[in-house]
């Protein structure tokens, strides 16, 4: 056999039988493949892993976990891939039954084992395995679509006023950073939305084999529940809409939320005699703080949560209507709520202290491997499904309605956490908008049952019925003196929800009739 050397020239050598003989054998074995030959393992499909730690998870030390990988974007299915984490928390009861119930997480964008974890640790969904699935772009998906410069905005927020020209460049500024990071890892930031996300879920029960399942969604969950229900029905047994976000939902609707959540609040105050006569003017009261500390904002120093260093907070009437909005997320929070009003309007310190506590609280911790929000899933979310279907002129409208003794600067933008979402959009997200089909009432036979807590200022008893309006075998409960994801925090709505899993047809609630809102807290109580 002749080859050219380096120098390109003629070589002989001498190849023996032996040397022939390796050659065909290697030439003809099926482990020498090309690579255009070997087949990519299938997508979506399912890769058992072990579970992260997370503090405040404690419950996913029960549970087994793997990732679902599907594709980034379905209109290019040979294209990118992403992986969703899974949790299954198994059933408790020997009688286990063969429908699980999979739990979808609010935000968008929340840590779903973290927000999940009340309701496992509650306890009373013993016969089924749970599964709980971190959304594409939220913390233990890969990619986690999280945002430094977000979180660290959040954290300035509470030095600053909550609206003002200045607090608007700083947000919008932390979004673009957080745009512009996020698009330089090559995610395709137009992919991470509702429809994505519900086909996800669909993926899931067909590569584990489930024949049919339970839905369970809170707040966006709920309204991601309604997706999958309307664009992939197929083996839904049965639904569990817990702070119902409807599919009519708009970014203005926050203001009617949290008017009727405020109003639930003080008119049980009202009706309960011990709350009436410590606070008999507490709406009043509260509208004047809004009023008094928009024009002369309060500054106080606390300690910080996460660090024990000295943080300034300042209080105005914005921070003022987003803490008394927060409170919904826990009943002695709720309960505490008239004599924290009444304390500030008098100048106790520690009211003052409380209040200021409690915003700096809600600031997500800084540092690496903290829990954070998947603002990749939110904004995209936000941007494609809520801001194309109302103008800031229709949120100014719809603060003036909600709170017409509000001051003009409060009532001129998003409510809590939605302020200068439009800004966002218009400016830095700029995401296609959703169909406009995808904003109509979900129209299904499925059994539904809907959940409302009364003192809730994020969802409303009139989202459940607006969701409700085309389903054809709903329940709708309302459990007073409760906020934002209910269930955990009653027993009532649990026993509800057990009896609607066993019997979707027919479930007892006639627990609801007898509750009555907890009582409230003073000085002088525990």
């Amino acid at each position: 056999m002749c080859i050219r050397d380096r120098d390109g020239r003629l070589r002989t050598i001498a190849v023996t039988h032996q040397h022939l003989l390796l050659l065909a054998v290697l030439l003809a074995s099926p482990t020498v493949a090309r690579a255009e030959d070997i087949t990519p393992p299938p997508v979506p499909r399912f890769e058992p892993a072990p579970c992260p730690k997370l503090p405040g998870a404690e419950e996913l030390a029960k549970a087994s976990c793997g990732y679902l990988v599907v594709p980034e974007n379905r209109s290019r299915p040979t294209g990118r891939t992403i992986r969703l984490m899974v949790a299954k928390y198994p059933a408790r009861s020997p009688e286990k039954r063969p429908d699980p119930v999979v739990y979808l997480a609010g935000g968008p964008g929340d840590i779903a084992p973290l927000e999940a974890n009340g309701l496992i640790a509650a306890d009373f969904i013993r016969d089924r395995d749970i599964l709980v699935v971190s959304q594409r772009g939220t913390m233990f998906s890969e990619p986690a679509l999280t945002c430094a410069p977000a979180d660290d905005f959040a954290r300035e927020l509470l030095g600053l006023r909550f609206y003002s020209e200045a607090t608007e460049r700083a947000h919008l500024a932390a979004t673009e950073a957080c745009h512009r990071d996020l698009a330089a890892t090559g995610a395709d930031l137009s992919a991470y939305n509702s429809t994505e996300s519900a086909a996800d879920f669909a993926d899931l029960r067909k590569v584990l084999g489930i024949v049919a399942w339970n839905v369970y969604g809170t707040s966006y969950g709920s309204y991601l529940a309604q997706t999958l229900m309307r664009d992939h029905p197929e083996g839904i047994r049965s639904i569990v809409l817990d702070s119902v976000l409807p599919t009519t939902y708009t970014i203005p609707g926050n203001w009617q939320n949290a008017r009727a959540g405020f109003d639930n609040l003080f008119q049980a105050c009202a009706a309960e005699p011990a709350c009436n006569a410590a606070h008999p003017h507490l709406e009043e009261t509260f509208t004047g703080l809004v009023n008094k500390f928009e024009a002369e904002p309060l500054t106080t120093t606390v300690s910080d949560p996460a660090t024990g260093e000295d943080l300034e907070v300042v209080l105005d009437g914005g921070a003022l209507v987003d803490w008394l909005r927060n409170q919904n997320y826990a009943v002695p929070l709720l309960r505490a709520a008239p004599d924290r009003i009444d304390g500030l309007a008098a100048g106790h310190p520690d009211s003052i202290e409380a209040i200021a506590k409690d915003r700096a609280s809600r600031a997500p911790p800084s540092g690496p491997d903290l829990p954070a929000l998947g603002y990749g899933l939110s904004f995209g979310v936000t941007c494609r499904e809520d801001y194309p279907f109302a103008t800031p002129e229709d949120l100014a409208a719809a603060g003036r309605e909600a709170f017409p003794d509000y001051p003009a600067s409060v009532q001129g933008e998003g409510v809590g956490g939605w302020a200068y979402v439009n800004q966002d959009c218009r400016d830095v997200w700029k995401v296609p908008a959703a169909p406009e089909a995808m904003h109509q009432p979900v129209a299904s036979s499925i059994p539904t049952l809907l959940v409302s807590g009364s003192f809730d200022t994020l969802t409303s008893l009139a989202g459940a019925k607006a969701a409700a309006a085309k389903l054809s075998n709903a329940t709708i409960i309302s459990i007073p003196g409760i906020g934002h994801f209910v269930a955990p925090a009653s027993p009532c709505a649990q026993a509800v929800i057990v009896s609607f899993l066993a019997d979707p047809a027919a479930p007892d609630t006639t627990c609801v009739g007898a509750l009555k809102p907890p009582s409230f807290t003073s000085r002088a109580s525990p």
